[in-house]
């Protein structure tokens, strides 16, 4: 388990005054990336293995949005792991200990090198402390767009400036993408997002979306579809 402790700053707000989608998700990717940074078991493997977790899906409900200037608690911590796929929970609290943002995460092991997944020896595996699931209703890690009018929009190239240190688009870098489709952000209750392959610097894409009683479905696609963003508001 890791906790970190932080304000919310004018640069996680949005021009409705509220934190933005990705903002959140900057959060919660820095919180469960310094846990496997200094884990005394994952980190030694990441290291002599030349290997990280790819983020597979993330199922994001917001309870509040955290305010500007309010202190806020990150908490993370692994609730299943195997050889092959990890699996956690990774909260947002308020300063009085309220509930503000729930997530759940799977990841796969790859090798940086390569990119291309590994397993995990299972004596190691078996090292790693487990805790309970966190209390909230749990999606599939899969989503399925519904049949219907699919609104189709212009490519886009990706810039530098949605490129991580693993030389793809940044996993919350795909919400700055899909949020541009969605009329209000911040009446956003619940976001899944299904990570179906890494998209590079100057790839050439664009957005199906296809609006469902209380969902937006986003669809990065390009000559195969990259990811699939569900907005439920």
């Amino acid at each position: 388990m890791y906790i970190m402790e932080r304000e919310v700053e004018c640069s996680d707000i949005g021009s409705s005054g509220e934190i933005r989608n990705s903002a959140v998700l900057d959060l919660l990717q820095d919180c469960a990336i310094r846990h496997l940074d200094t884990h005394p078991v994952m980190a030694p493997f990441f290291k002599e293995e030349n290997s990280c977790m790819f983020l597979v899906s993330r199922q994001l409900r917001i309870l509040r949005r955290p305010r500007y200037h309010e202190h806020i608690t990150v908490k993370t911590w692994t609730c299943e792991l195997k050889r092959m796929y990890g699996f956690r929970n990774t909260m947002i609290y308020g300063a009085d200990g309220e509930e503000l943002v729930m997530s759940y995460e799977s990841g796969a092991f790859m090798d940086i090198a390569t990119q291309r997944p590994i397993k995990a020896p299972q004596e190691l595996i078996e090292k790693v402390n487990i805790y309970p699931k966190a209390d909230m209703e749990y999606a599939s890690r899969k989503i399925a767009v519904p049949k219907g009018s699919t609104e189709i929009y212009p490519d886009i190239t990706i810039l530098k400036c949605f490129i991580d240190m693993n030389e793809h688009v940044n996993n919350a870098r795909y919400l700055d993408i899909t949020d541009e489709y969605i009329s209000d952000t911040t009446a956003v209750k619940e976001i899944r997002v299904e990570y179906k392959a890494p998209i590079k610097l100057d790839s050439r894409i664009h957005a199906e979306v296809v609006r469902a009683d209380n969902s937006v479905y986003v669809s990065l696609v390009g000559d195969k579809v990259y990811c699939i963003v569900q907005y439920i508001v």
